[in-house]
């Protein structure tokens, strides 16, 4: 199968005439009107320029980025605006806020929509293929801001002067209409293939769209269909892989994977790694690590939580866990690599062992690190440039939503547990309970727990608790623990070395790197930066900024 690469992507640049912080200034080597947009080569050529649009938010680095906004993760470093965001900090100018805020992604979208018609295609059909996917990404791009700021300056129109750009707030029930309306259109028109190259949209991509999409706006019924759709279609299933194989590179393409981000290193597209590997071993940054809380939302390897199975060991919490805990997290006494093995497992809760917190600014201030999409780091070659792509849609997702919309609306049935078993079961799990888990309030317990083990460090965490509306509950007061123990010895049953750890559930327990803030009706957004204010006067700022 062909990879739809972005090795293409520097004619972005070239694309669109902009000025000023709103339009960015066209550069001198651009190409113009009168040079580009005649044959359907450059049609094709601004294609990828469109897909490169992708790269915010959707590019790795920035989703496991995205993770620190949620109770699931922590980010140290203060120079990294997620860390405001995830302590509740952020405000309108400085350091503290991150800027989506930008429009340039939607003009470039914008422009191709407007200057394509201008071009003779062969076949009308391609016409409206590449129009279609076009049309898609920009509604994944516009929906991200609306999940951001709420209302957003949004404009179909290609602006040719600074002035005219200047615009007011759309607000967010305008704009969820118009991104509904979008994607409905284009997956009624049946433009789209049902297969496409590797990183390119298809039909059910933009069908995964909406069932996401639905899901945000609590539109169960319309989730379902879309579901639906993608379930009865058989063209994704779970792999016939453990859960650690399925994110390893050799396996990125794997039978659940709808659409993904894709780098090409040959293209001059790679991505660095190293920014979320431990200190000691690697010289890495442990920028994104786990939180206690996301390490205790995991089951015990026979299906119950940590508070129900009797032989949970609070002083050595990684043994019998559900699979997806050591697929995700390295933790300490974990053998991980070649040199995790010849240096006595991980021993980041040792004090000098250049991992533990107090040893270096880049040492994980939370005892564990990642691990999910590089466990096997020679695979990666040079983890300062290396191709990693992203599985932005993954069946998985589709399964799960699936049921939780109908369990949402109390039509429990057997195609809610069978969903919710393919997951599980792809993961070493064992099937639901039936028995345990037969009642409405139960089921959404599960499913809620389900979700965020399944989907750690994807970057759709804040969605869901925002959704939920308990994203003041989980993120205000919650702590960031530092782990202190000891390593013992090499468990051959488990694989890792033995740990014992001091309770950070005594009160007595203060060793703590954070406790984070939240303030309801207003952190659920990011502000507008000030900068965007200052240059638009027609701009609004959010609630309590």
């Amino acid at each position: 199968m062909k990879k739809y690469t972005f090795a293409l992507v520097a004619l972005l640049a070239c694309l669109s005439s902009c000025s000023e912080n709103f339009l960015d200034r066209e550069p001198s080597y651009a190409l113009t009107t009168s040079t580009f947009w005649k044959t359907e080569n450059d049609a094709k050529i601004a294609l990828v320029g469109c897909y490169r649009q992708l790269y915010s938010p959707y590019r790795p680095e920035e989703m496991w980025f995205w993770e620190t906004t949620s109770d699931n993760a922590f980010c140290y470093h203060r120079n990294k605006d997620y860390r405001a965001i995830g302590d509740g900090s952020m405000a309108p100018s400085g350091v503290s806020v991150h800027n989506y805020f930008t429009y340039q992604d939607l003009r470039t979208l914008n422009e191709y929509l407007e200057k394509e018609k201008t071009i003779d295609f062969e076949n009308e059909s391609t016409r409206n293929q590449y129009r279609a996917e076009v049309r898609l990404i920009r509604a994944m791009l516009l929906a991200f801001k609306v999940h951001c700021y709420g209302d957003f300056p949004f404009s179909e129109t290609v602006f040719e002067t600074v002035e005219e750009s200047k615009i007011a707030r759309t607000p967010k029930a305008e704009l969820l209409n118009f991104i509904e309306n979008e994607v409905t259109d284009i997956v009624n028109s049946n433009v789209l293939p049902e297969t496409s190259e590797i990183g390119r949209i298809n039909k059910y991509a933009a069908e995964a769209f909406l069932v996401r999409f639905y899901m945000g706006i609590g539109n169960y019924d319309q989730a379902i269909a879309h579901a639906k759709v993608i379930m009865d279609s058989g063209k994704y299933f779970m792999p016939q892989l453990t859960y650690e194989q399925s994110f390893l590179v050799a396996n990125q393409h794997n039978s659940e994977i709808i659409l993904s981000f894709e780098h090409n290193k040959a293209g001059d597209f790679g991505m660095w790694v190293a920014e979320f590997f431990p200190n000691q071993l690697y010289g890495g940054w442990s920028s994104i690590v786990p939180t206690q809380d996301l390490l205790e939302s995991y089951e015990t390897i026979n299906g119950l939580t940590i508070d129900e199975d009797p032989t949970y060991d609070k002083t050595n919490p990684f043994v019998n866990r559900d699979p997806r805990l050591r697929a995700t997290i390295l933790y300490p006494g974990q053998v991980w690599d070649k040199y995790t093995k010849e240096y006595g497992g991980y021993r980041s809760i040792e004090k000098g062992s250049g991992d533990y917190w107090s040893d270096a600014d880049n040492a994980t201030h939370t005892g564990m690190n990642f691990k999910k999409f590089y466990s096997d780091p020679s695979e990666l070659g040079d983890i300062w440039s290396c191709e990693r792509n992203f599985p932005i849609f993954r069946y998985a997702e589709v399964l799960l939503s699936y049921a939780e919309a109908k369990m949402e609306k109390n039509e429990i049935d057997n195609s809610v547990y069978e969903a919710i078993d393919q997951v599980r079961v792809r993961a070493g799990m064992p099937k639901v309970d039936r028995t345990k888990y037969n009642t409405q309030a139960k089921l959404r317990e599960l499913i809620r727990r389900e979700r965020r083990v399944e989907f750690a460090y994807e970057g759709i965490r804040r969605f869901d608790i925002i959704r939920w509306g308990i994203i003041g509950e989980v993120m205000g007061g919650q702590k960031i623990y530092h782990m202190n123990g000891t390593i013992g010895t090499f468990n051959p049953a488990t694989g890792d070395f033995d740990v014992h750890l001091e309770d950070y559930r005594d009160p007595a327990y203060t060793d703590i790197e954070e406790t984070r803030q939240f303030t309801k009706g207003k952190n659920e957004l990011l502000p507008v930066p000030q900068t965007e204010i200052d240059l638009n006067d027609k701009l609004s700022q959010n609630p309590g900024y």
